[in-house]
């Protein structure tokens, strides 16, 4: 029987340096900014996916911390959202000089967060003792707004990409990226990061982005060596190991 794996139902988004790479030529600031991106993005999908797949297996000693693993998710997403309406948006209408161009992609976020906030509100209350957890429920909940949210996510890197044609305006762009980043970094501290790490794949594209996420190595070892194995219940969810390659996940039964 085979192992089950956090790739599907929602289908990852292939990087633009990957796609520009197989077609023999040299990525440019955009395909690699579009990259950065559809990394977060694909970190995002791991997390549902290993929620939705795992949810309806999940044994009663371990809904609260499952619920708590799809908080974290919550929470990744909210960061990265908040932040780029707060900042990163803003910041590319002032470079382009183009006032609401980035308002589809509010526009998209406002389509998914509600289902989001429902999905938060379910967690909190099993965590608190509130309600009981309910796998249907669970589920329900991400089949009403996960076709929006993988379509904005999808959506979103040919956005980026299309601001290639603003030229030297956009000199500025991977400078107003890395603050988002590292903003959102401190944000979801090293709980937070922990939940990242259990869902970024290393082998993705042939193992191109080993060294994905730009962080400190001192901190990628602390939380990959000695916060990982203290905080069991935030990662044994997640997509992948602690060497970052995809593992069979943990509550699914082989198919």
């Amino acid at each position: 029987m085979a192992p089950v794996y956090a790739d599907h139902p929602f289908p990852l988004i292939p990087t633009p340096v990957f796609l520009a790479k197989s077609k023999g030529e040299e990525p440019d600031m955009f395909d690699e900014l579009a990259s950065e991106m559809c990394h977060v993005h694909n970190m995002i999908l791991r997390g549902l996916n290993s929620i939705y797949l795992q949810a309806p297996h999940i044994t009663p000693a371990d809904e609260k911390p499952f619920c708590r693993y799809v908080l974290g998710w919550y929470n990744l997403l909210h960061s990265h959202h908040s932040g780029e309406e707060a900042d990163f948006f803003p910041t590319v209408e002032n470079m382009t000089g183009v006032k609401g161009l980035m308002d589809n992609n509010v526009d998209q976020h406002k389509a998914f967060h509600d289902g989001m906030d429902s999905l938060k509100a379910f967690a909190d209350a099993v965590v608190a003792d509130k309600e009981k957890y309910d796998a249907s429920r669970l589920v329900a909940l991400i089949d009403d707004f996960g076709p929006a949210l993988t379509q904005h996510l999808g959506d979103e890197i040919p956005t980026i990409l299309s601001l290639r044609q603003y030229g030297e305006k956009m000199a500025g762009l991977p400078k107003a990226f890395d603050k988002e980043g590292e903003k959102a970094m401190k944000e979801l501290g090293p709980s937070g990061m922990l939940w990242c790490f259990a869902n970024i794949d290393m082998g993705y594209e042939n193992g191109m982005w080993q060294s994905w996420p730009p962080a400190p190595a001192p901190a990628k070892l602390f939380l990959k060596s000695v916060f990982w194995w203290l905080n069991p219940d935030l990662r044994k969810f997640g997509a992948v190991d602690r060497t970052g390659r995809l593992q069979p996940l943990y509550a699914v039964k082989a198919e």
